[in-house]
């Protein structure tokens, strides 16, 4: 996240961690050649659109932690990064709740093109309390599931902008003719949606990969139906095995239902590592991170919506206080925490940063045993690597991990594609899958051409 801190609050006071310049180009390219450098798809840009309300209901903590805040558009950074990489893919949050599709179409499309093709969309609908703010919506007339249907809406008007609204070669560019493209091959969309009107057509001719590659992230039942039918990368995150397993299967049987393969959707949760050249080189580097950890910010950002573990007893239960204080969702339940759990281990376990699944601490081996069985174990197809500091962890991880798991064939030795949906799914598959709701409609008009 283009913000002092986003996963691991209180590590920017390291004096060694770069991140505090997240303001320069600059540091964007620097980040950007060390992941091109590592042979990485992509550099994935997250985003919010409010600022924290974690203790009874106040931004203090937020601001004074650095917890998303200040924060640049990351679509904005993703156009900075493009001119000082040539391979690597730019993954950018954009949020489908706020402003119209025509606009979010455009911007992606733009990024595309001036990318050559290795931009990705991460899909998002936002429930921030502040941002319904900002945007001036009423959060009583917004509930999850409308969020849901809305982007629904949302999307079927953007698949057309990309897919439908110019016929490929309908570029020309004939000087001598003084013809510039095709009128008899740009469409107008004509769509007249529940939620969006929209008449077209696009004003981006086709972007290399005409729809940007799509990421998405929600976890409940009504996330994991949108990400099964439009997702091609998921990023999944649970804390226990079976919670995992479910989480996969269901992800691959919805997506089956849609009509899609068991290829077209990529599962990828958050991996931590922490790396060096020996194993206690890398234990030294997570007992200093580790003393700079504050659970104030792991907590609100957790507990977003303005739910203060710290006004509560620390032997009371955490469920019970989420009811105590009018929230009764299952927060702690949702990444597969103990019910029992109570208010003192939660504020304990918050700056534990070996306290995930997907957590290895040593040399290089140790980090490619690890990453290869979780590979296997759950099926997966990639990781998001957790960042703790710049631009350390994507150098230790290049330097180190990649070697090894080059070594025993598990990671590219160089880029085969030019386009971020190459690098998932292979050379030569730059567009979309054809059973993607996206492709739905691509049945262009045959015109007289010229």
């Amino acid at each position: 996240m283009a913000s002092p801190s986003h996963n691991n609050y209180g590590l920017w006071r390291l004096p060694e961690n770069q991140k505090r310049r997240f303001r320069e180009v600059e540091f964007w390219q620097e980040t950007a050649r060390a992941c091109e450098a590592a042979l990485f798809d992509s550099l994935f840009i997250a985003d919010v659109l409010g600022i924290s309300a974690a203790h009874a209901g106040s931004q203090d903590l937020a601001l004074r932690e650095g917890i998303h805040v200040p924060e640049l558009d990351p679509a904005v950074v993703a156009a900075a990064v493009i001119p000082a990489t040539t391979h690597l893919g730019i993954a950018v949050t954009q949020s489908c709740t706020y402003e119209h599709p025509f606009a979010l179409a455009r911007r992606m499309a733009s990024l595309d093109q001036l990318s050559g093709g290795r931009v990705g969309w991460n899909i998002v609908m936002s429930y921030h309390p502040n941002a319904n703010e900002n945007f001036g919506f009423d959060p009583a007339h917004l509930t999850s599931e409308e969020r849901y249907d809305r982007a629904e809406d949302f999307m079927d008007v953007a698949y057309k902008l990309f897919e439908e609204s110019w016929e490929d070669g309908a570029v020309v560019a004939d000087a001598e003719r003084g013809i510039y493209a095709d009128p008899a091959k740009v469409h107008r969309i004509n769509h007249d949606g529940p939620h969006y009107r929209c008449s077209g057509p696009s004003l981006v001719d086709p972007s290399p990969q005409r729809t940007p590659l799509l990421f998405q992230a929600g976890m409940s039942d009504r996330g994991r139906k949108f990400a099964a039918r439009h997702a091609e990368v998921v990023f999944v995150l649970n804390r226990n095995d079976e919670s995992m397993h479910a989480v996969i299967r269901d992800l691959r049987e919805q997506a089956a239902a849609f009509g899609r393969g068991p290829s077209d959707l990529k599962i990828v949760p958050q991996i931590n590592i922490i790396v060096g050249e020996t194993t206690a080189e890398a234990r030294a580097k997570l007992a200093r991170y580790q003393s700079f950890t504050r659970a104030e910010g792991y907590l609100a950002h957790e507990f977003g919506r303005g739910f203060d573990p710290f006004m509560f007893p620390r032997s009371m239960r955490v469920t019970d206080a989420l009811e105590a204080s009018g929230q009764a969702r299952a927060d702690s339940g949702a990444y597969g925490r103990r019910p029992d759990l109570t208010i003192g281990e939660l504020i304990n376990a918050a700056t534990d940063l070996t306290n995930e699944r997907f957590f290895v601490c040593g040399d290089a081996c140790t980090v490619a045993d690890a990453v290869e069985e979780w590979a296997d174990t759950f099926e997966l197809d990639g990781f998001n690597l957790r960042n703790y500091s710049h631009p350390h962890t994507v150098r230790d991880f290049g330097e180190h991990v990649v070697p090894e798991l080059q070594r025993r064939g598990r990671y590219r030795l160089a880029y085969e594609g030019r386009t971020l949906r190459e690098h998932v799914f292979g050379a030569g598959q730059t567009r979309i899958a054809p059973t993607h709701p996206a492709t739905a409609g691509r049945v262009y008009r045959t015109g007289t051409g010229i």
